[in-house]
């Protein structure tokens, strides 16, 4: 790692949401309950959002970072995927902490999944795993970011902004790409390069998928009972005073039945 940070580096080191109470609120009760019993306490407004949200993101997108040293960068590369629909990211720091700017996340990493890796090797191998294509972001690639194929799954995988991606990352990689660019700048700062390319492609993927999000019926239901454990207070206490209450309920039912 680095040994010797600028002023403005301090106190920038990401750590990753509590997700305790969710996991908890998750591990009580099947999806369809925990909506049910959460959605009361939620506005329409507020449950409509939430559902939304959830309806629009991309599981077949993922991002990579390789060693992102700058905050500001980080921060910005986080809320340009979370807010064209991405919900998977995955970070790797064998060379550089990764850093963020509170100030530009404006808490949207509460909504992503980020996945901190030990090396790019360990990435890039569960990835194709599951299936997903590796696409490097390289300047001066020879495939434009439109070439590419928006029905499969696809990684995109983006280096430190003055090293770029390391060679290893690319010799793994599938397919190298670049935005095309019709000024004299010969290349672009690393969190506007991303928030183009994810802009595109998920577009793109959209476009080809007939519909804005591509996660199967359980899937969904299973992330929005996450967003709505994410989003209210106090929910394992409401999940179960739900479940108690329909217990009595059931009871009640059957002594009724019963005279």
């Amino acid at each position: 790692m680095t040994a010797v940070l600028p002023q403005r580096y301090q106190n920038t080191d990401w750590l990753p949401p509590n997700r305790q109470e969710e996991e908890a609120v998750l591990a009580m009760a099947p999806p369809e309950l925990i909506l049910q019993a959460l959605g009361q306490v939620l506005t329409d407004e507020r449950r409509a959002r939430l559902d939304a949200v959830a309806a629009a993101r991309l599981s077949g997108v993922v991002v990579v970072l390789e060693n992102l040293r700058d905050p500001h960068n980080g921060g910005a590369v986080l809320r340009s995927c979370e807010a064209v629909g991405i919900h998977e990211v995955h970070i790797i720091e064998s060379v550089e902490t990764f850093r963020t700017s509170a100030k530009i996340t404006q808490g949207c990493d509460k909504w992503l999944d980020i996945v901190a890796q030990p090396d790019t090797s360990t990435c890039l191998q569960t990835l194709r795993r599951r299936g997903f294509r590796l696409c490097a972001a390289v300047p001066g690639a020879q495939k434009r970011l439109e070439d590419l194929d928006p029905h499969g799954p696809v990684a995109f995988l983006l280096g430190n902004e003055h090293a770029g991606l390391s060679q290893q990352a690319r010799s793994e990689c599938d397919a190298e790409f670049a935005i095309p660019l019709a000024g004299f700048s010969e290349s672009l700062n690393l969190s506007v390069a991303t928030a183009i390319t994810v802009y595109t492609h998920c577009r793109r993927r959209r476009e080809a998928l007939g519909r804005e999000g591509d996660l199967s019926e359980q899937a969904l239901l299973q992330l929005r009972a996450r967003y709505y454990a994410r989003d209210v207070r106090g929910g394992r206490a409401l999940v179960e005073h739900y479940r108690r209450r329909l217990a009595q309920a059931a009871a009640s039912a059957v002594v009724t039945a019963d005279v």
